[in-house]
């Protein structure tokens, strides 16, 4: 299994009187993983490169991850954002869109996500084989 990480955001840290420069160290024990494979696909066909925090207009941390094909075949999923509170507890898991990509074999893709609310202090991101559209 890859090793996966989680973040403290930025806002996250200012708010817990962390200075901003360590606000991006690793929250190497957390109890939440940087990436969840849905159902565990593509849990060996797909890795978190790196991953970038700002804050956007309105102090609403947006993350950025560079997500990376280990396979020499296309790949068709879904992902999405989750924002997580400074337990670890989503605050938005249900409500988020499942966003359609498609990644080339060895290729890489960046994603982005930003937080609905500014209580947000990590992110996961969400990955899944496509769904079909009901209707």
């Amino acid at each position: 299994m890859k090793q996966v990480l989680s973040y403290l955001t930025p806002a996250g840290a200012a708010r817990l009187g962390v200075p901003l420069l360590l606000s991006l160290v690793l929250a190497a024990c957390s109890s939440s993983s940087l990436i969840d494979y849905r159902g565990g696909a593509f849990e060996d066909d797909i890795e978190v490169e790196k991953t970038s925090l700002s804050l956007v207009e309105g102090g609403l941390p947006q993350a950025r991850a560079v997500l990376k094909n280990d396979t020499s075949k296309d790949l068709k999923f879904e992902y999405k954002f989750v924002w997580l509170d400074t337990e670890g507890v989503p605050l938005d898991e249900t409500d988020r869109p499942w966003r359609p990509a498609k990644l080339s074999g060895k290729d890489r893709m960046t994603v982005t996500g930003t937080a609905p609310f500014d209580r947000a202090r990590r992110f996961q991101i969400q990955i899944r084989e496509p769904q079909e559209i009901k209707k």
